[in-house]
């Protein structure tokens, strides 16, 4: 017991944090939740990263968000609509670089092979074992 006032005490609120949390409290525990920030949500904030241009981080791994975290905390009630697009060609990871290339990371193995090509032959040919 970490006070009368809570059973557990999370530290970091971003989104494992968060999740912990909510699971917690649905459990019945006197949870609190410390973060630095003053902002939660860690990687699934969004934020501005260039003026008028805004994105959440979480972007590239919303295909990998738990359906089974959502149905339980019932975020849609909250307004996550989290629409998958598991396209072979639909790009996964859009990453610019400061010298004007990018790197696009999609479900196509082989399309995303070539997409290293251009940075690394050997890391290219090593992807599509990974």
């Amino acid at each position: 017991m970490i006070s009368d006032t809570y059973d557990v005490a999370i530290i970091g609120g971003g989104h494992n944090g968060l999740i912990t949390a909510a699971y917690l409290a649905k459990a019945g525990k006197k949870v609190v939740l410390l973060e630095k920030k003053e902002i939660t949500g860690g990687i699934a904030v969004t934020e501005e990263f260039f003026p008028g241009f805004k994105a959440s981080s979480l972007v590239d791994g919303s295909n990998s968000f738990s359906p089974q975290v959502s149905a339980d905390l019932n975020l849609a009630r909250f307004g996550l609509d989290i629409i998958a697009n598991d396209s072979p060609g639909a790009p996964l990871i859009f990453a610019l670089q400061e010298d004007g290339f990018h790197l696009t990371i999609c479900h196509d193995v082989q399309r995303t092979a070539r997409e290293i090509a251009h940075f690394s032959q050997a890391d290219a040919e090593a992807y599509p074992l990974f």
